[in-house]
């Protein structure tokens, strides 16, 4: 095994009374062990690169920001043990008075998962392919120097780094590099008890008084239901007042609160600069989140395994550098974008949901926005919004 969980700061080695301070050299350093940090170093320690992972952290998935739900694009790319996922088809979608619309794709489904047990396997598989993973460690300094990437506290040097360090990222601050200025800030419950559930939908919520500038949810997870609510920052989420909305259609009289996880959602899009040098950064670091829909999941282990396989090119065989080389990867959520600014200046009210709902314009429209991850203006996407039934 190699995950540790305190930092040895140096190795020591001496002979007639002198003792010498080897300093520990990676290749590629990678701050942040969630789905973007975890699956860089997997990809990079796959092609031979010494990799280590730092991670605040106290053990792997010991905590999760996420909600944790895949879908189907990025659940296709990696074989999860299905015993950590519960299969959802379709999403049911109210208006603020809990009238509804049941929105499905044929053949596509998303996945809820137990997140922080998925989180361990990311780790393990991480580990098996050679990852060093270091847990319990904060990171408060770091020096770039000519060649390298060198970390005082820690007494180790990388040619690379990775910032995988989350929505709020140090490293970014510390290296001067572009940081994330818009959040949604969300709060979520894990509860049990609560019946007369559909458990083939993800149960989202139109509020713009309960959630402005996003939605609330119910997620069927694998064990217990998920319960939570996002809102544009600086407002706050207040989870028991959706829950006590939602108690008029769903019987929640021996609901009990099993656990809470929340955080910030960047959702201004990619931040710029992403990358310099020998310092790239990925995932919610890098603002690589959908601005319209928070999704940061599928973006997170796709980019950050292609900046991984990068860095081993550049490192090994002279490859371009690997934050120019993601670049063409990147989404580029430019009609997301222009769609959350009028979403954030003009916040539908609640009437107008309540209109909307039955609309079938509006329902293709949200089923464009929930099925389609690789873009609102794909062929594929459009081809089935303008199919007739």
């Amino acid at each position: 095994m190699s995950s540790i969980y305190k930092t040895p700061l140096s190795n020591f080695i001496g002979g007639e009374g002198i003792s010498y301070i080897i300093m520990t050299k990676y290749e590629l350093a990678i701050i942040g062990g969630s789905f973007a940090g975890l699956s860089c170093a997997g990809a990079a320690a796959a092609r031979g690169l010494k990799t280590v992972v730092f991670d605040k952290k106290k053990r792997p998935g010991s905590y999760t920001q996420s909600t944790g739900i895949f879908v189907k694009e990025i659940a296709d790319q990696i074989d999860l043990p299905s015993h950590l996922t519960n299969k959802i088809h379709g999403v049911r979608l109210y208006s603020p008075n809990l009238e509804y619309v049941d929105l499905i794709s044929p053949g596509y489904y998303f996945l809820a998962t137990d997140t922080c047990r998925v989180l361990e396997w990311f780790s393990k598989e991480a580990e098996n392919k050679g990852t060093k993973l270091v847990y319990n460690e904060n990171i408060n300094n770091i020096e770039t120097r000519e060649s390298d990437i060198y970390f005082p506290d820690q007494d180790i040097s990388s040619k690379y780094l990775v910032a995988a360090d989350g929505a709020r990222s140090r490293t970014a601050k510390e290296l001067n590099l572009g940081v994330n200025k818009s959040f949604l800030l969300g709060a979520e419950f894990e509860v049990s008890g609560i019946k007369g559930i559909e458990s083939d939908f993800l149960h989202v919520f139109l509020d713009s008084k309960l959630a402005p500038g996003y939605i609330g949810w119910i997620v069927p997870g694998v064990s217990h239901f998920q319960i939570g609510i996002a809102v544009k920052y600086p407002k706050k989420p207040k989870v028991k007042e959706l829950i006590e909305k939602v108690s008029g259609i769903f019987d929640t009289s021996g609901m009990k609160i099993t656990g809470s996880r929340g955080g910030f959602i960047p959702c201004g899009g990619v931040v710029k600069p992403y990358y310099k040098d020998n310092v790239c950064l990925v995932g919610d670091a890098g603002g690589m989140v959908s601005p319209l829909t928070a999704g940061g999941i599928h973006p997170a282990i796709e980019i950050g395994r292609l900046l991984g396989i990068a860095v081993s090119d550049y490192i090994q065989d002279g490859g371009i550098n690997p934050g120019l080389y993601i670049k063409k990867h990147l989404p580029s959520f430019t009609i997301k974008n222009q769609l959350r600014n009028i979403f954030d200046i003009l916040s539908p009210p609640d009437f107008l949901y309540n209109f909307l709902i039955g609309n079938s314009l509006f329902k293709k429209s949200a089923q464009l926005i929930f099925f389609h991850h690789r873009g609102l203006l794909t062929k594929k996407a459009w081809e089935e919004i303008l199919r007739k039934k």
